[in-house]
């Protein structure tokens, strides 16, 4: 029987850090880049033996920016996939952009690497909120990152959204949002500020020195997000994102409902037959790995770990609770055949109660209040 597979490629480089940003990423000359890119492609071929009965139905390119690299470098990382994977003829195949690092010339190239859908990583339409964000571009550089792949033929776009951020108003939310739903974009995600430490914003947090929205303030733009982007044909299919009819993120699904994945590049996680781990997030280690060799992937990988039955079902519960859909008595039986009252009975009667959790036959779900507080709820998911 043939399983599904989706892959991730990481690119870690970036202009600059964003004052916001914790991910693994950093600027680097275009020799590490070059070099980086060999092991990458190295490292896909080393892992062709997992693909074997797995058809890859997403390949997701994140980073860090993606669309900073030479398109060149795309294609050849895209060949690599090709070669060393069976991806579907109808695969989704996402690169993140950056509206200041993506000309239109490199559109026309992934394109023909057999990328077909983008994600762009916009976050505000008031330049003054960029800045104070740290991004590299501007409202009028995204318009012209969007029409120029709209012009190449893109009709699949993703847009990355930021809230409650410093000197965000109401009203500026509230123009953001309507001058992005006049693009017409296939997908929005939409993510509330988190504060993480080791960030600029997170030093100025301490300082005492960053003014946010407070929580009414934050349930408001909440409460309007939701509201604005249904009455325009958003449906709300997972916490943070919205999409047109039939345009959901195949790739994130996959996440959320356990599909197996590889990543592949600096610090990429993989969940695979039960087991998570992630690669080295030394840039140093990585260059050197002799893909070659047989106990190289072993070597790189880090944080190996098998989940038992108390952690599958913690996951269970925590991904599938993000999705809108929520999560089926039914399945829970016939994965861990266990019932989920049994197990998790008086933690749903309470949320049941307080209106946070709703029942619709044999499934759960968050309430939309229950979304928006979602992550206090779903740590009451951990079994002792």
């Amino acid at each position: 029987m043939i399983s599904e597979l989706e892959l991730y490629i990481h690119i870690p480089f970036c202009v600059k850090k964003c004052s916001y940003c914790d991910f693994l990423s950093f600027p680097a000359e275009a020799k590490i880049q070059e070099a980086y890119i060999r092991q990458l492609i190295n490292e896909i071929r080393a892992y062709a033996p997992f693909g074997r009965d797995r058809i890859v139905r997403s390949v997701f390119l994140g980073g860090g920016t993606p669309s900073l690299l030479e398109p060149g470098l795309i294609t050849q990382i895209m060949s690599a996939v090709r070669h060393s994977f069976c991806v579907s003829k109808d695969a989704e195949i996402t690169i993140e952009c950056n509206p200041g690092s993506t000309l239109r010339h490199k559109f026309s190239v992934y394109r023909e690497a057999g990328i077909n859908r983008l994600s762009i990583g916009l976050q505000s339409a008031e330049n003054t909120e960029l800045r104070m964000l740290g991004r590299i571009h501007t409202y009028e550089e995204f318009l012209k990152c969007y029409q120029g792949a709209r012009m190449e033929g893109f009709d699949n776009i993703n847009v990355d959204l930021i809230n409650c951020i410093p000197m965000q108003t109401m009203k500026t939310w509230k123009k953001t949002l309507r001058q992005v739903v006049m693009l017409r974009p296939e997908h929005l995600s939409v993510y509330n500020l988190i504060v993480e430490e080791g960030t600029p914003y997170y030093e100025m947090q301490e300082k005492g020195l960053l003014m946010l929205p407070d929580e009414d303030e934050q349930a408001e733009i909440d409460g309007f997000t939701r509201e604005f982007l249904a009455k325009n044909g958003y449906k709300r299919y997972e916490i943070s994102n919205y999409a047109r009819e039939g345009r959901e993120c195949i790739h994130n699904i996959g996440y959320w409902t356990e599909v197996p994945y590889l990543g592949f590049g600096l610090g990429a996680a993989s969940y695979y037959e039960g087991v998570r781990w992630s690669d080295t997030r030394d840039i140093g280690e990585y260059l050197e790995a002799d893909f070659g060799a047989a106990d190289t992937l072993d070597k790189i990988r880090k944080d190996k770990h098998s989940l038992d039955e108390k952690e599958q079902m913690e996951e269970f519960m925590f991904l599938g609770l993000r999705m809108v859909n929520g999560i089926s008595e039914t399945d829970f039986l016939r994965k861990f055949g266990k019932t989920l009252q049994n197990t998790y009975g008086s933690v749903i009667e309470k949320y049941l109660e307080n209106g946070l959790i709703q029942k619709d036959g044999y499934r759960y779900r968050l309430s939309e209040h229950g979304m928006d507080i979602s992550n206090s709820i779903l740590n009451d998911f951990l079994l002792e």
